[in-house]
């Protein structure tokens, strides 16, 4: 490799068209190939170049970080089945909280989120200006859904409520922390007074909602926080607690701009109402509505 191969700060910011304050940012997020070398950042031309094409390719993609959820997999199932190669979507399945996280700090294009908020009684906006205070965002509805408790078929243990998960001869399987499920089940127990000492498995935790239904039809618990949907999926029985609804977050100035553009317009009102039968649980009633 020769010298001229090789760039300094001020060569490659100039190189990109970016300040030299923004490589610095691009070195400290340890996403620009470069090397050190005598005190100083050098950065390889030939491996900025391939760099340069990759970002090119990834920002014909989308991903969606934050909430578990069947629906919204199976839509993005259909979007790549529809715009591959030329688009793709991505879901990382971090939980609600990480979900705004990501898209705060770029890492992601879109959250999927169902967070209760107790002080006011919300679901979501609170959080989404915690989070994303000073930016400017969209959220808009996805569906609303039944959380609830699911437990074995025919229901053995005579599951009605929460607090039967105090009982002595039951084992409860819980979300992981950080997911809009394990924040509700918290503040419902909180608000039963039911404290997690005396609920058998409460550290038990699954990152899915389909994977705390398989635990519960394996036999390895008797009850877990889930949606209707996987009841109905896995043959269980569920127990209704309350609805929800569940949004999704993305930054105005790249929504109205293609991929991301494509997505919403994919998320139209006639075609999820079409899978009102499918999805159980499920309610379309202000898909698409722009909540801010």
């Amino acid at each position: 490799m020769t010298v001229k191969e090789l760039l300094n700060t001020k060569e490659i910011a100039a190189y990109l068209k970016i300040n030299e304050k923004k490589v610095y940012q691009l070195i400290q997020e340890g996403s620009i190939p470069c090397t050190r070398a005598v005190g100083k950042w050098l950065f390889p031309l030939e491996q900025i170049n391939r760099w340069l094409e990759e970002q090119t390719e990834l920002s014909k993609s989308i991903l969606i970080a934050g909430s578990d959820d069947p629906l919204l997999g199976n839509l993005i199932e259909e979007f790549n089945q529809l715009h591959f190669p030329k688009q793709l979507i991505f879901h990382a399945a971090v939980g609600s909280q990480r979900g705004l996280m990501a898209l705060a700090e770029g890492k992601a294009q879109v959250a999927g989120i169902h967070l209760f908020h107790p002080p006011t009684g919300e679901y979501n906006l609170p959080y989404v200006e915690k989070h994303l205070v000073g930016k400017k965002y969209i959220v808009i509805n996805l569906a609303y859904r039944q959380q609830g408790l699911l437990v074995q078929a025919g229901n053995p243990h005579n599951i009605k409520k929460l607090t039967d998960l105090s009982r002595n001869n039951l084992t409860f399987i819980n979300r992981n922390p950080g997911s809009g499920t394990r924040y509700l089940l918290d503040y419902l127990m909180e608000k039963e007074r039911l404290a997690p000492d005396k609920i058998d498995g409460y550290k038990l935790e699954r990152v899915t909602h389909l994977e705390t239904g398989l635990e519960i039809l394996k036999g390895n618990a008797d009850a877990g926080m889930g949606i209707e949907y996987v009841a109905h999926l896995l043959n269980l029985d569920f127990v209704p607690l309350i609805e929800e609804r569940f949004d999704l977050v993305a930054m105005k100035d790249s929504f109205s701009a293609p991929p991301l553009s494509n997505f919403f317009a994919y998320l139209e009102p006639e075609r999820l109402t079409l899978k009102t039968a499918t999805f159980k649980g499920y309610d379309f009633r202000s898909c698409g509505t722009v909540l801010s």
